[in-house]
């Protein structure tokens, strides 16, 4: 099969332009097949800084760096830079070279651009990359390879308050920040029972979240602030875990999961306190209205009364 063409339908289906789909994601499966015939990343990162400026300049792109750096600061992607430049430019890419000027600017932002300042085009490796130890069993790695990714989101945050649903749109059409934040919080629990060290990245990660997205739905609010008073009680502070989940419920008081994943603690991990544990079930199953609630909260008063009978 051809080449696509940047204003083509893209093959995924999406009915979108491919320019405006999967040109800015060699990493679709469905897709990976034309990447494989035609110029590559790799290929472009072979060459110097200064063989791609003077290729960029041979397809009519007038490179300038003080400028290419402000794109690299105002844009997310790569791709966005390079279709700046066509926007811009009388730009001669055609064929084979077509997907040059977006390779070009995607290396030469790597190499340009502070460390801190990623690519979209990187973060999004780096997501996929940690998907893939995760299903390798690699959950320490892949939560490393996942707090950096943050690093850099958190880059592209202006100071305050932050719009969760504005940052993924930022991020469309490669991965979903709102995805890889609540994916990573359970991760990190899960890498503690491996490193306790793990729990304290676990904290840290919730409250940067927690100042960086206030506005947060509820549900994830509720879960950071959860996996912050949880990761207190892994590391044996039971004191600032108490402490933790008293405001929880205070600010929350028609959640039940509050009272829930208190008395979890006193009931499944390693400090028992089964009359406390059933203290907070009862608070749960007092206020819950959902099904699904009430059962988690029925189950858990039934199992420590099968255990008293045992």
């Amino acid at each position: 099969m051809g080449k696509i063409g940047r204003n083509e339908p893209c093959p995924c289906g999406s009915g979108k332009k491919y320019k405006k789909c999967c040109l800015g994601n060699p990493n679709r499966k469905l897709i990976s097949r034309y990447f494989a015939k035609f110029l590559t990343y790799e290929e472009v990162d072979e060459m110097s800084t200064e063989d791609i400026i003077q290729r960029l300049e041979s397809m009519g792109i007038r490179f300038d760096k003080d400028a290419f750096l402000q794109g690299a600061q105002e844009y997310y992607s790569a791709e966005q830079l390079s279709e700046e430049w066509f926007e811009t430019f009388d730009v001669t890419a055609e064929g084979w070279e077509e997907d040059f000027p977006w390779f070009a600017a995607w290396v030469l932002w790597e190499r340009l651009a502070p460390s801190s300042n990623m690519p979209m085009e990187r973060i999004d490796d780096m997501v996929e990359e940690g998907s893939q130890c995760l299903s390798a069993g690699d959950v320490t790695r892949a939560c490393d390879i996942w707090l950096a990714a943050w690093e850099a989101i958190k880059y592209r945050c202006k100071p305050g308050p932050n719009d969760l649903q504005f940052v993924d749109r930022q991020y469309s059409g490669a991965f979903f920040v709102s995805n890889l934040v609540q994916d990573l919080e359970p991760e990190l629990r899960n890498a503690g029972l491996k490193d306790s060290a793990y729990f304290q990245k676990r904290i840290d990660y919730c409250n940067e979240f927690l100042r960086l997205f206030p506005g947060a739905s509820e549900l994830i609010i509720h879960n950071m602030r959860r996996a912050i008073a949880d990761s207190y009680a892994s590391l044996g502070d039971y004191e600032r875990c108490d402490s933790e989940f008293e405001r929880l419920v205070q600010d929350y008081p028609t959640n039940p999961w509050g009272y829930i994943g208190w008395g979890d603690i006193y009931f499944f991990d390693g400090k028992r306190d089964y009359d406390k544990a059933r203290r907070f079930y009862t608070k749960a199953l007092a206020i819950s209205e959902d099904k699904s609630d009430i059962s988690a909260a029925q189950e858990r008063l039934e199992d420590m009364d099968t255990r008293d009978r045992d």
